[in-house]
């Protein structure tokens, strides 16, 4: 494996994981990474039955500062969050990255209208086709809101189909072409990242989020920047099927990924 920074990974400051943050550093050592970068979850104003995915900010800085110095010999360590995206949360965005100092910046949809597409009850009584387009629009819609320097890529662009009831069985680029070009065309446009979020392959998609249609597309549109992370939420998962992506994106005529610190790129070769 020639990739040696995951930059998608979640530790118990996150809701939906239990994990402590030195559980996930030392499986990064064990591995060899050079660096990771932990991305906790910050979603607000979520339907009362939902996790809380609030970020204790405070507790995770000091946390992070205390790692980056522990480690500092031996790996690279990153903090950065996770920010799910709704159009009226651009100016609480801007407040955090004004107080709080993040290497990486995640946008990622997690709700549309309410609703999380990670639970059944979201496609009933509607076609999977509508459920897909509704979210890829709002993405769409949703992102035109932040401005470009509050984030760095966008997360899982099409990580809906992990839960649709055919997931992505009926899904390609082809299919949803309307509703993916504008969202690949606002990234270019603004010069963000495109995360390849290899979670599609433990969901057992057979590709990453987004798939390797979306991922042509963006290369044939002049896309080149990305951001690769597993979104690991348990050790095991660190890295997950890295060699795999690395192979397809070599193959679609990518060359170079992306890791962040300080808010600053720098890119690095995919094969080497």
């Amino acid at each position: 494996m020639t990739i040696r920074y995951d930059y998608h990974l979640h530790s118990d400051f996150s809701g939906d994981c239990e994990i402590p943050s030195e559980f996930m550093i030392e499986r990064a050592l064990t591995l060899g990474l050079q660096g990771l970068c932990f991305t906790e979850h910050h979603d607000q104003d979520l339907p009362e039955q939902e996790l809380v995915f609030t970020l204790d900010f405070d507790a995770y800085v000091r946390k992070m500062s205390r790692l980056k110095s522990q480690y500092a010999d031996r790996i690279r360590i990153c903090s950065g969050i996770e920010f799910g995206i709704m159009k009226h949360l651009p100016p609480v965005l801007q407040t955090l990255l004004e107080k709080y100092s993040f290497d990486f910046v995640i946008a990622s949809l997690h709700f549309v209208d309410g609703k999380d597409p990670y639970y059944p009850e979201y496609f009933i009584e509607r076609s999977e086709r509508e459920c897909y387009e509704e979210f890829l629009k709002t993405e769409y819609e949703t992102l035109k809101c932040f401005p470009p320097q509050s984030y760095d890529t966008l997360g899982h662009m099409d990580f809906i189909v992990r839960y649709g009831p055919n997931q992505n069985r009926e899904y390609s680029y082809e299919a949803y072409a309307d509703y993916i070009d504008p969202i690949l065309r606002l990234l270019i446009e603004n010069g963000k990242c495109l995360e390849v979020n290899t979670g599609g392959f433990k969901y057992g998609l057979g590709e990453p989020n987004p798939c390797a249609g979306v991922l042509r597309r963006y290369r044939e549109l002049g896309g080149e920047l990305l951001t690769i992370g597993s979104d690991a939420h348990d050790p095991k998962h660190l890295c997950f099927d890295f060699d795999r992506v690395q192979a397809l994106l070599l193959d679609l005529g990518f060359r170079y990924y992306a890791i962040f610190q300080q808010r600053k790129s720098e890119m690095l070769p995919l094969n080497g």
